[in-house]
């Protein structure tokens, strides 16, 4: 018996590891990511952020035919189906294949929503499309005519609402990683990019923030859509005054050595206070390529970073490449983009 201890131990944890491995549930997030990588659905997303509607139908009803469960593609489908064409019976169907596959998501509420507008809008079509009836049938509509404003307003307010904390949820993520990325550059001494100043990471922050209030009082309807978006870090005050107070040394340091230039040279003004008074020349940033592949990770604000010294030149990157990049910014690992 003591012979085949080894190999019944050696049995018993290949089993226990096999059978731990098929419990394994893979998470909502590899789950997304799994769905939105598939190309179908990609071809799909491309046609409609290119306002190609009827092309953007047809492929979001190949992605539910080839994947059933790719839920993602039931929502998109249904809001389609519901406020371009029109087909109610269609987005109904679909809003309730998006409910049964995602329940507790944070898009369910609006999704039960807009199927409950549907079927509202369904039944005014119907008494619409039918003979003048008794006067029941009049009240009958005035009510679903009623409802149905109702309703929309609901629906409009929790996209609002969901939009908005959606760029909350995702500026608090982002804020410490965002701030700290920039603080360790203005004290990175790798020699691996080109040194940021006080002044470039504050310019930089109030760029983020400025952008950050776009998003949460105009944004486009591709961030109401899509709510994976990186929405950009919102300012932290503490940090904002360590730039600002980090910024004058700077301003002071670069006189000093511009006063002592000239000493050195004679040519030095008058006082020493006409050092500080005159504005430091704009620094000039080494030669860019023309073009550059994304690499992973990448987003616009990094690349203008990178490229620019700030994220202020992220919208200049779409535009000239609005061919190739959806107006939500969105990259992919690979593509090759044109600099500004």
């Amino acid at each position: 018996m003591r012979m085949f201890k080894g190999p019944v131990v050696a049995l018993a944890t290949f089993c226990a590891m096999s059978f731990a491995g098929c419990d394994r549930e893979v998470s909502i997030a590899e789950r997304e990511a799994k769905e939105r990588s598939d190309r179908l659905y990609q071809n799909a997303m491309d046609d409609y952020r290119a306002g190609r509607l009827d092309a953007a139908i047809k492929g979001f009803e190949r992605v539910v035919l080839d994947t059933p469960k790719l839920y993602s593609a039931h929502f998109q489908l249904a809001t389609l189906l519901h406020e371009v064409r029109k087909d109610y019976i269609g987005a109904i169907a679909h809003y309730r294949a998006y409910l049964a596959l995602r329940p507790t998501s944070d898009k369910a509420t609006v999704a039960t929503d807009r199927a409950k507008l549907c079927e509202t809008l369904l039944s005014a079509e119907i008494v619409k499309r039918a003979a003048v009836g008794p006067e029941t049938i009049k009240k009958e509509n005035q009510k679903l005519t009623e409802e149905r404003d109702s309703l929309t307003a609901k629906v409009r307010k929790l996209e609002l609402e969901l939009a908005e904390a959606n760029r909350t949820i995702a500026g608090l993520r982002k804020d410490n990683e965002s701030q700290h990325n920039i603080i360790s550059k203005l004290t990175a001494d790798d020699g691996s990019a080109a040194p940021v100043t006080a002044k470039q990471a504050l310019a930089e922050l109030k760029a983020m923030e400025a952008e950050s209030a776009r998003r949460r009082t105009r944004p486009t309807d591709a961030e109401l859509l899509d709510d994976d978006e990186e929405a950009p870090s919102r300012l932290n005050r503490s940090e904002v005054a360590k730039l600002r107070a980090e910024a004058e040394k700077e301003e002071k340091r670069d006189a000093g050595n511009r006063y002592a230039h000239a000493v050195s040279t004679n040519k030095a003004p008058a006082s020493f206070a006409g050092m500080f008074g005159g504005k430091s020349k704009k620094q000039s940033m080494p030669g860019r390529p023309e073009t550059y592949t994304v690499q992973e990770g990448d987003t616009l604000y990094r690349i203008s970073t990178r490229f620019y010294g700030s994220s202020a030149k992220w919208r200049a990157i779409r535009d000239l490449n609005k061919a190739t990049i959806s107006l939500d910014g969105r990259l992919r690992a690979g593509q090759v983009i044109r600099l500004p």
